[in-house]
């Protein structure tokens, strides 16, 4: 990593960039749940559909997430397969706003799923690599908070306007575009990432084996964020898709209101996943995660009580949002710290494709049936039952963050088994 000192440094060029792309991503993917109530109408769709449509997304999303990033790590070549897929995401974006039909539907969305896949684990393992020790939660922790800021805050409120002004299928189109600049931006600026050494990392070899690869699958933090990742997919996404049906149909909100009640909780997120990736570079990643996945179970429960009082709401919502800050920690940067750099996007990708296949599959399509049967407000008690088991789950994770490390006598490499 180059070391030029300011605020024109290639760290600093290479975290905003990451940080625009997995926006990108969110904004991309979560759009199709912000916009649904426009677009069911039309193409004549029920709940149980939209929660399938999201889970196929997921479900693709996860399955390419581990191919491709698996084979980035072997050979060694980031930056075009990260090229490639930014385009790819955003071209799928675009074809959303053709759709005529469910099945149509289906295959652009799970076109999407199978580009936007490998973004994640291939932009962190970039950031991991570029990152000075000190930075390396903080600058994850940014990047990761995107999906908050851009996918949950922006989002709802961009698409939305968007669609009203100009229909819901104009809003796919216009939402494509960024995604087309940032793909020629890094094109053109980004560098491929060579791997540099920490005393506080598994040392790397210049030939990746085997053996080393399926060692990754057997490291005890790989598997407990995986379990944690699954409960936190189920816990976001089934939010983001319901939340915007159960505003617009059970209460009486404007849609000023249900756009500030989104990106409210979209701006909460963004800064608890900003600010728990940065409180963990100097308390540890363990404290930061217990605390913040315990505020996470009281923002379903409290939206499934409160919804009719919009004033008690906007409160909930501003202090239990915060609680997604640990996404970053158990998505990220915790798998990447507890295996060898050389294959840090395969940890975030093993992690990212369960938590999809199984979180992101099961939870918005049991959410869909269950809204269907029981009432709008079911998918809430689905969210709140997956954060506490994602809570529970966190206390066996072993601490990664090298600021404890350091201060430890065991010279061990952390979190193997």
């Amino acid at each position: 990593m180059e070391k030029q000192r300011g605020f024109f440094r290639y760290e600093n060029f290479l975290v905003i960039t990451m940080f625009l792309i997995v926006g990108l991503v969110f904004l991309d993917r979560l759009s199709l749940g912000f916009i649904f109530p426009k677009i069911a109408p039309e193409l004549g769709l029920s709940n149980t559909q939209l929660g399938i449509t999201v889970s196929v997304t997921g479900l693709f999303f996860g399955l390419s997430t581990l191919i491709f990033a698996s084979l980035s790590d072997f050979i060694g070549k980031k930056k075009p397969m990260l090229v490639i897929f930014v385009f790819l995401f955003s071209i799928a974006t675009l074809l959303s706003g053709i759709v005529g039909s469910f099945a149509t539907l289906l295959l652009v969305r799970g076109i999407m799923g199978l580009a936007e896949g490998p973004v994640m684990p291939l932009v962190q393992s970039i950031v991991i690599h570029e990152s000075s020790e000190k930075r390396r939660g903080l600058n994850m922790g940014i990047v990761q908070s995107s999906s908050s800021l851009i996918g949950g805050t922006l989002a709802p409120v961009l698409t939305v306007a968007l669609a009203a002004s100009f229909g819901w299928r104009s809003s796919f189109y216009i939402i494509a575009i960024p995604g087309i600049l940032m793909g020629l931006i890094i094109w053109k600026f980004l560098k491929e990432p060579k791997p540099s050494m920490s005393p506080h990392v598994v040392p790397i070899k210049s030939k990746p084996t085997k053996a080393d690869y399926i060692r990754v699958f057997k490291t005890r933090n790989v598997w407990l964020s995986t379990i944690v990742g699954i409960c936190n997919m189920i816990y976001i996404l089934s939010l983001t898709a319901f939340l915007p049906t159960i505003y617009a149909e059970a209460t009486n909100y404007g849609e000023a209101q249900i756009r500030m009640l989104l990106g409210l909780m979209g701006l909460m997120m963004f800064i608890g996943q900003f600010g728990g990736a940065a409180i963990s570079d100097r308390i540890g990643r363990l404290p930061a995660i217990k605390v913040f996945s315990l505020l996470a179970i009281f923002l379903p429960i409290s939206i499934a009580l409160s919804f009719h009082n919009f004033g008690v709401l906007l409160i909930s919502i501003l202090v239990f949002s915060l609680g997604n800050g640990y996404q970053p920690l158990i998505m990220n940067i915790i798998p990447a710290e507890s295996v060898s750099r050389t294959f840090s996007a395969t940890a975030i990708s093993f992690v990212i494709l369960t938590s999809e296949i199984i979180g992101g599959s099961f939870g918005p399509t049991v959410s869909g049936i269950l809204a269907d049967r029981f009432g709008l407000l079911a998918p809430l008690w689905v969210t709140a039952a997956a954060a506490f088991v994602g809570f529970l789950f966190t206390f066996g994770i072993r601490e990664t963050a090298p600021i404890k490390l350091r201060h430890s006598s065991n010279n061990e490499v952390p979190a193997q088994v």
